[in-house]
């Protein structure tokens, strides 16, 4: 019933006033969730054919809205991460400046990318940039919490009824439908040890009005930044404290000794380094003099201002709008849009360029030995302090969606047509970067320029005009969009003696498109130390698909109630890739031999188009130095320098998958119910990237001769050189690329058992546990390349499992999650003594510990329109494990893995306050 008090009626005509005068330019949408009907049949992740119960041939998990409040957690991103299905590697907000403030959900462990993310059963924009500068992927952080009804997990492959990208699983985030009544929510996190507080304020309001339901929700939240230097676990130095800080300070190389110890033999009199006063003077506090280090005495803190959480401020709006056209046909209308800044902290930059100065004139600069007929060598390592700013990354996220859709009924047939728009805009400033050409203008390596305001010796700081005229921003303009139409068919399509057979057919037209623009110094490598990716493309694809539900048994047979279910697709590819046309089948079959049981099986096969990115990137330079002699009569201890090129692959084919599930559910008593399921997923022809050193490694690569310059290097290869006066070749140049070559594969097993027990006057308990076990995670790169067993090779959990227990009474719930990660089985070279006093070094295997949190919340409902919650997450405060005593990454900064779900955050303290008008 709506409640029109006073207060909520001005509230609806304020916010209804301003919303439709600003739709042109907030838009954004995603479409709707399908309408029941008369028999109460819904459409679930997994089948366009609506049924009247949840479980299917596949398995679904169901997250309300309802266990999103009760887990602790305060967004959609961290649910989903959280989840057991959740398996390997994310993006978590801080994963890098690229992505800064971008989430993802890794279905299975095959791939963020592999995972399909769908809003109300209908594909959204992905990402703009690239994950890794290669991946793209849907931002499972867009969504407000507010906003959402239920999310619908379903893991294993569903190509054959979505296409592409469907191969470790499906996640649909269902939003609310119908509301009605007008809530404030209010939440604040504080944790315990500073740092990362977090703000949320939102507004859900439902109504009927002549043209049907409306339901609004407006969102804001405001997360402060953490940096590594407010948490002890990652600013002491490691488990051992042993962990120093960086030498990369200030200090120069003077190779041939032309300013400095002119006449001293021995390479190390070419290290010149700062004294004690020149440390203090260029880094002040982040400068760490220590006398005791014999050469390396000035130490830079690089690793305090690291962000570990990015600061965020987002803003979010949903208008959905549902109505009767007739008594037979209705429409929908759906907008969300959000606009999110975000902050990503970064230590200090440092750079170590080389230069060579002209014999014939000296104090004339280049980075090429070869622009000079006689050279001296100079290299300068520099932590650029000097620009008086932290060094954070800002982002600047706009996302703007619409979709309209009607449903109705043709003769005895659901017809459903829907439109859907989208488009994601992000822009990201990197600061305090260096440019190289300038750098040319004023360096000089003379200490007797150090009072010329023209020049900059490297030991002194710069001159605000120096920093000026040096000083750059790296930038990333990037943006993605959709757009699709679809139309569904489905009903009954003959009556058989066990029941009607029921179809769905439907037919999907996308283009789908991205560009990701960078500035011009940051491409032409012109800004020190800094790199970047690039592109542009776009496809469009089509498709068909076909579904049936077929009954083979009913129950009144006396054997149970048997199903059968075929569904097929076929996605034409309208690109320059080689994927062209994908076929997608998939078979399943459920039987029942007692109400209580069900037993299920579905096999198939799954594929995922290449990523635009990948297909699409613009060529990219940077500079590198390999060990890799391709000459055997190269120098030994001396680094071979080239040029780096890297861009997209037009000719990618599609990545191809299979996968089964077998299972059971069962209602074991009136009170418990469980679900098990045995499943199975593999990826062939998986893209990789040929690495430098397997390119150098293969004289086939070796295209010296073939092609004139390195421009004219446009498939994957190297070319050399022999420079005069050298007796050798070395490397000139290598362009890296992606090709079709790895195998990927999963297998465990995932169960469930929920509790429901009615204690009358003393309340009612609720307990539901979920588990996952992954028996097996192979990867290989390449044909014929070592096969890495993840879980026993990689330091990837094989368990995960969350418990949940909810006690209530009457206005009263106390609610305890419990999130279990479990041990972490990998292998890494380590150094080690021998009898004799040497090292060696040798494969070692080690664990990493389990991890466990544990969220408490208990909410009072004080009348029936304000209810107050307080809550304690990661009550125990722990923290992430480190590797064992002897890993040669256990004292690395951050100290942890910092992508696979571990908290650092430590114990945090909130409070939401929910009030109706």
């Amino acid at each position: 019933m709506n409640k029109n008090t006073p207060v909520a009626l001005a509230i609806k005509t304020a916010m209804l006033t301003g919303l439709f005068g600003s739709v042109a330019f907030t838009a954004a949408s995603y479409a709707q969730e399908a309408t029941t009907n008369a028999v109460e049949r819904i459409e679930v992740t997994g089948s366009r054919i609506k049924r009247t119960d949840m479980e299917g041939v596949a398995p679904v998990t169901v997250i309300t809205a309802e266990d999103m409040e009760l887990s602790g957690f305060s967004n959609v991103e961290e649910v989903l991460q959280a989840s057991v299905a959740n398996a390997g590697r994310t993006i978590e907000g801080n994963e890098s400046s690229w992505t800064q403030g971008a989430s993802t959900i890794n279905l299975r462990g095959m791939g963020a990318n592999r995972t399909l993310v769908l809003v109300n059963g209908k594909r959204v924009p992905q990402y703009p940039a690239a994950t890794g500068g290669t991946s793209n992927f849907v931002d499972t952080s867009t969504f407000p919490t507010s906003a959402v009804e239920r999310v619908e997990i379903l893991t294993g492959g569903a190509s054959a009824i979505y296409g592409s990208d469907a191969v470790g699983g499906v996640v649909n985030i269902i939003l609310k439908k119908k509301y009605d009544r007008t809530t404030v929510n209010l939440r604040h996190e504080n944790p315990q040890h500073g740092g990362r507080d977090r703000t949320k304020v939102s507004l859900t309001s439902g109504f009927e009005t002549r043209l049907g339901q409306t339901m609004l929700v407006l969102e804001y939240s405001d997360d402060e930044i953490l940096r590594a230097g407010q948490r002890e676990f990652t600013q002491k130095g490691g488990p051992d404290g042993t962990d120093t800080h960086s030498s990369t300070s200030a200090y120069l190389r003077d190779y041939d000794k032309v300013f400095h110890n002119v006449g001293v033999s021995g390479s190390a009199a070419s290290y010149i380094m700062a004294n004690q006063q020149q440390c203090a003077e260029l880094f002040g506090d982040r400068g760490i003099w220590n006398d005791e280090e014999s050469r390396y005495k000035c130490r830079y803190d690089a690793t305090t201002d690291d962000g570990l959480h990015p600061g965020k401020k987002e803003y979010n709006l949903v208008l959905n709008q549902s109505g009767d056209l007739s008594n037979n046909w209705q429409y929908n209308l759906l907008l969300q849009g959000s606009d999110k800044e975000t902050i990503r902290g970064n230590g200090q930059k440092s750079v170590s360029p080389t230069f060579y100065m002209d014999r014939n004139n000296p104090g004339n600069y280049s980075y090429s030995a070869t622009d000079f007929e006689r050279t001296r060598e100079f290299r300068v390592y520099r932590r650029l302090d000097d620009y008086g700013q932290i060094r954070d990354y800002t982002g600047k996220e706009k996302n703007m969606n619409l979709s309209a859709g009607i449903n109705g009924q043709i003769g005895d047939y659901d017809l459903e047509v829907s439109w859907a728009y989208g488009k994601s805009k992000f822009d990201r400033y990197g600061r305090n970067q260096m440019r190289a050409d300038r750098l040319l203008d004023i360096i000089s390596f003379n200490p007797a320029d150090s009072a010329s305001p023209d020049k900059w010796y490297p030991l002194d700081k710069m001159t605000p005009e120096q920093a000026e005229y040096l000083y750059a921003e790296t930038l990333t303009d990037a943006g993605s969009g959709m757009n699709q139409v679809q139309a569904v068919l489905t009903g009954d399509l003959l009556d058989t003696a066990n029941g009607p057979i029921q179809f769905a057919v439907s037919t999907e037209w996308a283009r789908d498109w991205y560009y990701d623009n960078k500035d011009e110094h940051t491409l032409s490598g012109n800004l020190l130390g800094q790199g970047g990716t690039h592109g542009r493309g776009e496809r469009k694809r089509y498709a068909a698909a076909g579904e049936l539900a077929i009954p083979v048994l009913d129950r009144s047979s006396g054997l149970g109630k048997m199903d059968a279910s075929i569904a097929v697709r076929f996605d034409k590819y309208d690109d320059k890739s080689d994927v062209g046309g994908a076929l997608t089948p998939q078979v399943g079959l459920t039987y029942q031999p007692h109400e209580d049981w069900l037993l299920r099986a579905n096999a198939g096969r799954s594929f995922r188009a290449p990523d635009l990115h990948r297909m699409y990137a613009g060529v990219s330079r940077s500079f590198s130095s390999t060990t890799i002699k391709v000459d055997p009569n190269h120098p030994v201890g001396v680094d071979d320098n080239y040029e780096s090129i890297s861009a997209g692959n037009l000719n990618l084919s599609e990545e191809k998958g299979k996968f089964w599930n077998i299972g059971v559910v069962g209602q074991l008593t009136e009170n418990i119910s469980t679900t098990v399921d045995f499943w199975r997923i593999s990826l062939d022809g998986a893209v990789y990237t040929e690495t430098v050193d397997r390119i150098l490694q293969n004289p086939a690569y070796d295209m010296t001769g073939q092609a004139s310059s390195c421009n004219d290097l446009t498939s994957i290869g190297y070319i050399t050189q022999q420079l005069p006066g050298q007796e050798y070749r070395d490397v000139l140049c290598v362009r890296r690329g992606i090709i079709n070559s790895s195998y990927e594969s999963s297998q465990g097993i995932d169960g469930e058992l929920a509790y429901n027990l009615d204690l009358n006057s003393f309340g009612k308990i609720r307990l539901k546990t979920n588990l996952s076990y992954t028996l097996k995670k192979e990867y290989q790169a390449f044909d014929g390349g070592e096969r890495v067993e993840e879980t026993q090779d990689d330091y990837l959990p094989a368990w995960k499992s969350t418990v949940s227990l909810n006690w209530s009474l009457q206005d009263l719930s106390v609610n305890l999650s419990w999130y279990y990660l479990g041990t972490a089985e990998g292998w890494s070279t380590w150094t080690l003594p021998d009898g004799a006093g040497n090292s060696y070094q040798e494969r070692v295997w080690s664990k990493l510990d389990a991890n466990k949190t544990l969220n408490l919340n208990t909410s009072y409902r004080f009348s029936q329109d304000t209810k107050l919650t307080l809550g304690i997450n990661n009550l125990t405060d722990n923290m992430p494990p480190v590797y064992a005593e002897g890993h040669p990454n256990r004292n690395d900064h951050p100290y942890y893995r910092s992508n696979m779900g571990y908290n650092v955050i430590g114990r945090t303290f909130y409070a939401a306050l929910e009030h109706r008008f």
